[in-house]
């Protein structure tokens, strides 16, 4: 029923639409005066049975009469019983729509409330405030005293509203207290404001139909000093003069809590100094306060502080106050309803294939049938694939089940109906308190209707998640399905939503518009820097050896499309990856037939150059163009071939040795790490020479490289390497004549043509980047590095002068390079080039200017990389100090989790979004000599071990990172180092790292001839750089693991020397009594033992207060007094399952209970340690506060 109601809810506007629009069942034929009188006393009688107790309001009686009686009398026409009941229960539900269908524009709604701390009690108030805008729709989601500091990421799943963006303004004393935050609907043509100096103030912007609305959202302490008020009024006239136009009055909302009371707002409550000069202020700038109920209630008392000022009440349609969420909160909930019209984004329609339930053998088979060489004579290679897909299309549409569904927002899965009506009931119940006088009866029903919907949220959670985790346990699950679920918990999934674009100070929110415009922009990125630069003359001489051809076979082509990923978005053309991996074998011979007909007539299909552009934003503001980036969507079939040219192609490159030696991008078996570890080493050894050297690096930011490839200089470039015949043809053919497209939920906008670049998205399109740029180090005298278009160019100083010389010189070298091949870079001259001067000197010698395009290069203290940020010095500070702050603001989720889903897929979650971030370049910023480094590193997986297990600070690492099974990360650095070097020595990494290694000396006793040279290294920081630490730790290795080539061999061994086999927990299922069984085995709880040991100040002494014995785990589980009786229902539990348990000693017996048994089943542990639980959580023993 609650879900019939549901879809009535979303169906019918019971006030503003007719009720014909209930179902009839009843006919004209069956209105006999019988039938009226029944229907009638039936009707009363349930009107009786909801007025008397589930507390229908007699207005909403009196309107059910009226209409009832009015389809009795004009229209003959009866509604039934079961119509009747439904339609009370939507009036019951008190959050009916006005228009029943989809709606384009509606109204702006706003609410504010004083949650008194946004983390407090593991986020519950954000999901109840969730739960609420489920019913309540609003815009603007006003919050004050957030109680958020820097510790907690705006990105923080914890922080998330489903369909709405966050701006905060924090204490300024980034403390967890005060605050001001707001969420606002994604949709919103918003922008933000600085306009003042007020901490703990937000000032927004909504511009929409040339209207533009100002909401002003505020926080005032109550404990502010008289100066403080001052200050405090200072800037809040401030803010009214700036949002205030008496020549244009638009629309000015300010909401928040003042702390300050007035009689005119409520009349009981005393005029304060602060209600009076705050009034008098807004007054002065025609302000309205338009709440008048109480805002801040306690049992004994009431008061309206938290207020809603506007400028013009008169379009103001409904305003009020809801009742608190919380119970321990005491503000309410205030609200408007604004005459201001504002844009609601349309749903849009999707096909989704149901892959699952195909008829492969079928789809297959009809392929199979068709003659393709008759099909495809005398077509067009156009033709051919035009024909290709709607024979593939038309099968799969057949065999496939497949469906169109309309993509809306939906609430999240935890919010039930039932949530939802005892939100309606606790409105309700606030109503009649007001309305009753505030009797304290009233309030204590309204605080227990409170903690009934605490409690309910609680539980849907849980059980939800406990859905999820029965998911992630379950075998049956794909990874696919496994990683989904995993990704939810920290990556927000939903499709990335695009803001109203502001273009000349207007807000564009028509989706097909946006389209065009995000279209036009990406376009006009693809072009030429416009100068005088022609191709050279003549070719450089050609080489000995050349491509022609690119032969094709089955084998091959089959291969690839197995090897399709699945998870990738398809083309314009809506052939995906799955059905070609679907079709198999079946559609090798087409594919084959379109390839080779492709390359014979040199001519890529003009298909399969069409492109579906995803922006996708970058950083700062959203409404902004420029901080979108283009994701290029081609055919899958396009990139199927593309693949088999690529590799042709690649391999004649790197056979004859063609492409630049110092570039590591799109290189395989290379990567940013050996780049930046070939980087550092020569830093740290110029570091470490008598006297020390500096090093001069600079960076160059070549704007938008992949989109100003010019097509004739990149064919010239082919032409020089001996790319000839119908493959240099099919290649040009292959880059021109591209076209574009942007998708935004569900609207596409004009095709535009592309000019220059090489195809984004595409396969191909890296290889012939990296052969455009393959000459820019050509006659360079500085060590340059380059990955992809990041190049960056270093020189050793030895004198500063000849250094900036030779640098200077290299850098007009590229600008020369830049200007022939019509490259470009950054717009602004400032971050065309950067310098970082890296040195240990304490007092560093003046060092000349560089010059770049005919600006100064700027110098910086430190450069971000390839996703490490160098300083001067090396030391890694600046780069380890962000990101232990990115992370630990994740470890909260591990903590909030771990009541919901299983241990082992908590680990899995550290490990993919947590250790991976300190696992990314480690072997660069490893320094083992620096302590204070390894343990702020150390931190990270320690802190993370205690908000997966619920163990208390300061139990032993050790203790708990083999109860998880996890290495020390100074230890996981170590066997990374190494097995890294094992690629070195055995020739899989690049040249350049094979060749730093010190070659060894052919004197050396033999008694050493399996050791490798090491450098001599004079500073700690050279030392434990990476070659010379991975040296020193590669001789301390047996011979017999160095001299397996085999590397998974070789880290498999090293890995077991390291790593701890985890405590199993098998079974056990009570997430609050796993923790207290963890505290137990890892040594640290309320034992007395235990606490004694760890110093705590409360525990003088280890004895158990039962009978003097040591308190320890044996004594708790098999001696204590206190719990007799659980202990003999434990005991005799324990030795029905397994009678031989009564053999063992007392330590034996206490280890089986806390850690299971080696020698029994997965079944048989999870039965005892269950038990064990049961035992610990039956005792109350550990339901005191630790201190």
């Amino acid at each position: 029923m609650l879900h019939d109601i549901n879809a009535w809810r979303c169906q019918i506007g019971l006030y503003h639409a007719s009720f014909k629009c209930l179902s009839k069942t009843n006919t004209k034929e069956n209105n006999s005066s019988v039938s009226i009188i029944i229907d009638t006393i039936l009707m009363f009688f349930i009107l009786l049975i909801f007025t008397c107790f589930l507390e229908i309001s007699y207005s909403y009686i009196s309107l059910l009469v009226y209409f009832k009686v009015n389809f009795i009398i004009f229209d003959f026409f009866f509604i039934t019983v079961k119509d009747l009941y439904l339609a009370i229960l939507l009036l019951k539900c008190g959050d009916i729509e006005q228009n029943p269908g989809p709606r384009q524009e509606y109204n702006l709604s706003i609410m504010h409330w004083n949650v008194n701390s946004i983390p407090s009690h593991n986020f519950i108030k954000l999901s109840m405030l969730e739960a609420f805008t489920s019913i309540h729709k609003f815009d603007l989601i006003c919050v004050s005293e957030s109680f958020l500091d820097s510790s907690y990421s705006s990105n923080d799943p914890s922080l998330t509203l489903k369909g709405y963006k966050l701006a905060r303004s924090d204490h300024p004393l980034d403390i967890k207290r005060g605050g001001s935050c707001v969420f606002y609907r994604e949709s919103l043509p918003i922008k933000f404001l600085s306009i003042s100096n007020l901490s703990e103030c937000l000032i927004c912007e909504i511009l929409y139909n040339n209207k533009k609305c100002t909401i002003v959202s505020l926080y005032r302490s109550p404990s502010q000093s008289n100066d403080e008020f001052e200050f405090f009024m200072k800037e809040f006239e401030v803010i009214l003069e700036n949002i205030s136009n008496p020549g244009n009055p638009n629309l000015i909302i300010i909401v928040g809590d003042f702390n300050a009371r007035l009689s005119s707002w409520k009349t009981d409550d005393p005029d304060t100094h602060e209600g009076i000069e705050i009034d008098s202020l807004t007054s002065s700038y025609g302000l309205t306060q338009i709440i008048s109920s109480p805002t801040h209630i306690l049992p004994n008392s009431s008061s309206c502080i938290d207020l809603f000022f506007t400028n013009q009440p008169n379009i103001v349609i409904n305003s009020g106050v809801y009742s608190s969420l919380h119970p321990n909160c005491h503000h309410q909930i205030i609200y408007a309803n604004i005459n201001f019209k504002l844009f609601f984004p349309p749903p849009y329609q999707r096909q989704i294939w149901h892959y699952s339930r195909a008829n492969v053998e079928a789809i297959q088979l009809c392929l199979n049938n068709i003659d393709w060489d008759r099909e495809f004579l005398h077509r067009s290679i156009d033709e051919q694939v035009v024909l290709f897909n709607t024979y593939l299309l038309n099968i799969c549409q057949n065999y496939i089940p497949n469906e169109v569904i309309t993509i809306n927002d939906r609430d999240q899965p935890w919010i039930t109906p039932t949530i939802k009506l005892q939100i309606t009931k606790k409105n309700m119940l606030y109503t009649k308190y007001i309305q009753n006088g505030r009797k304290i009866a009233d309030f204590h029903t309204l605080e227990a209707t409170r903690n009934t919907l605490k409690y309910l949220i609680q539980e849907s959670k849980k059980k939800y998640y406990n859905r999820l985790s029965g998911k992630l346990s379950d075998p049956k699950t794909s990874s696919k399905a496994y990683w989904s679920i995993l990704k939810s918990f920290f990556i927000d999934k939903k499709l990335p939503v695009i803001p109203p674009l502001l273009v000349n100070n207007e807000f564009v929110t028509d989706f097909k518009v946006k389209s065009n415009l995000f279209n036009d922009h990406f376009a006009k990125q693809c072009s030429l820097l416009n100068n005088t630069s022609t191709l050279p003359n003549e070719y450089p001489p050609l080489p000995l050896y050349s491509i022609s051809d690119i032969q094709l076979n089955d084998d091959e082509i089959l291969k690839l499309i197995r090897n399709l990923d699945v998870n990738k978005s398809h083309g314009h053309d809506g052939i995906s990856s799955r059905i070609l991996r679907l079709c198999d074998s079946s559609i090798v011979k087409p594919l084959k037939l379109i390839f080779t007909n492709s390359l014979t007539n040199s001519t890529f299909p003009s298909s399969w150059k069409k492109a579906n552009i995803i922006p996708i934003h970058k950083k700062d503001e959203k409404n902004n163009l420029k901080n979108y980036r283009p994701i290029s969507v081609l055919p899958t079939c396009g990139k199927l071939f593309e693949k088999l040219i690529y590799n042709s192609l690649y391999h004649y490159l790197e056979h004859n040795k063609i492409l630049n030696l110092n570039q590591s991008g799109f290189r395989s078996g290379d990567s940013c790490i050996n780049q930046l570890i070939s980087i550092t080493h020569n830093i740290f050894k110029s570091f470490d020479a008598n006297p020390s050297l500096e090093v001069g690096g600079v960076f160059l930011d070549i704007s938008k490289a992949f989109d100003k490839v010019w097509h004739e200089g990149v064919l010239f470039k082919l032409r020089s390497i001996g790319v000839e015949g119908k493959l240099f043809d099919f290649i040009k053919d292959f880059l021109k004549n591209r076209s574009q497209r942007v998708v935004l939920n569900g609207q596409c906008s004009s095709w535009e043509n592309i000019a220059a670049g090489v195809p984004q998205g595409s396969i191909l399109g890296p290889l012939l980047f990296l052969i455009y740029i393959n000459d820019i180090t050509d006659g360079l005298e500085t060590d340059v590095k380059l990955f992809a278009d990041d190049t960056s160019i270093f020189s050793i100083v030895t004198d500063v002068n000849q250094s900036a010389r030779l640098i200077n010189s290299d850098l007009s070298k590229i600008e020369q390079w830049a200007f022939q091949w019509k490259m470009s870079f950054n717009p602004d001259p400032s971050k065309q080039a950067q310098e970082v001067i890296f040195s240990k000197k304490n007092t560093q010698p003046p060092h000349p200017d560089l010059m770049f395009n005919q600006a100064k290069v700027k110098r910086v203290p430190s450069q971000k990389h390839l996703g490490v940020i160098l300083d001067a010095k090396l030391n890694f500070n600046e780069h380890l100090k962000i990101m232990i702050n990115k992370l630990t603001k994740g470890i909260s989720m591990l903590r909030k989790l771990r009541y919901y889903i299983p241990r082992h897929s908590l680990i899995t979650i550290y490990k993919s979004f947590i250790r991976s971030h300190t696992d990314f370049a480690d072997v660069i910023y490893d320094q083992p000599h620096n302590n204070t480094i390894i343990n702020k590193l150390e931190s990270i997986q320690y802190n993370s071990a205690l908000a997966i297990t619920g163990a208390i600070r300061g139990t032993s690492r050790e203790k708990l990172y083999q109860e998880l099974g996890l290495e020390y990360l100074s230890s996981r650095r170590w066997f990374k180092r190494l097995s890294l070097f094992h690629k070195i020595i055995y020739s899989k990494s690049p040249y350049y790292l094979h060749n730093i290694i010190p070659k060894p000396n052919h004197l050396i006793n033999t008694r050493y001839q399996y050791l490798i040279p090491n450098f001599f290294c004079r500073t700690l920081s050279f030392t434990n750089s990476f070659f010379p630490y991975s040296i020193k730790e590669w001789n301390k290795l047996d011979r017999s693991l160095t001299s397996n080539n085999s590397l998974s061999s070789f880290r498999n061994t090293l890995l077991k020397s390291i790593r701890p086999t985890p405590n199993r927990v098998y079974g056990a299922c009570d997430p609050h009594g796993l923790i207290l069984l963890t505290r137990l085995r890892v040594g640290l709880s309320h034992l007395r033992e235990h606490k004694f040991k760890h110093g705590f100040n409360d525990t003088i002494n280890p004895l158990c207060p039962c009978n003097m014995e040591v308190e320890s785990t044996t004594h708790f589980y098999l001696h204590c007094q206190n719990f007799v009786t659980q202990r003999l229902d434990l005991m005799n539990e324990i030795f029905t399952l397994e009678p031989n348990l009564q053999n063992l000693d007392e330590k034996s017996l206490t280890n089986v209970l806390l850690f299971g048994s080696k020698e029994f089943g997965s079944e048989l542990n999870t039965k005892i340690l269950n038990l064990s639980i049961a035992f610990i959580l039956c005792t109350k023993r550990f339901e005191e506060p630790l201190f």
